[in-house]
């Protein structure tokens, strides 16, 4: 995967190894970070970034880091999980500079995958979840044209609160 992404601010370029820096794990360490990530749960270094890195090294599975398109400075990571044999991925976004936040640069990211894998990679559906209580990634998916499919209620528990896990899909235009 030699394809970089371009949008307006920022360029998705495949992750590679030399993206797993300090910043990088303390990002994945960080309670604000990943407060709504099942990764909340583990402690993250070097040799787990690594390990999660090689997991993408065979298959369709895309591992990608979201950089602004000025000074190439990582802000984010994005996966797509693809099933080519049923036209489908199921992607996830983390912003982990929190001086990001709220700017549009996750949406922006977002957007720019789905272009791609709808019109590149010739995808004809791509899904996405969040638990309820993350209203930024809910917003991103609906800005983003993802329709509500589902709802799990009561899956997961965030700061001793029973939240509903949504998941949302959008397809390929004819």
């Amino acid at each position: 995967m030699s394809v970089q992404l371009a949008s307006a601010r920022l360029v998705l370029t495949p992750f590679v190894a030399s993206d797993i820096s300090p910043r990088y794990v303390g990002w994945l360490n960080a309670p604000e970070v990943v407060r709504y990530s099942n990764q909340r749960f583990r402690r993250h270094d070097v040799q787990s970034s690594e390990a999660y890195l090689r997991s993408f090294d065979r298959g369709p599975n895309q591992f990608w880091s979201v950089r602004l398109a000025g000074d190439g400075d990582m802000i984010g990571t994005m996966t797509a999980y693809l099933a080519p044999q049923h036209g489908t991925a199921d992607i996830g976004l983390l912003i982990g500079e929190r001086g990001m936040w709220g700017q549009g640069y996750g949406y922006e990211a977002w957007q720019r995958l789905m272009d791609h894998l709808f019109d590149v990679q010739a995808l004809r559906k791509i899904t996405a979840g969040a638990a309820s209580g993350n209203r930024g990634m809910i917003r991103i998916m609906e800005r983003a044209g993802m329709h509500h499919e589902a709802t799990r209620r009561h899956q997961e528990i965030f700061d001793g609160e029973l939240q509903d896990v949504v998941y949302f899909a959008k397809f390929r235009a004819p």
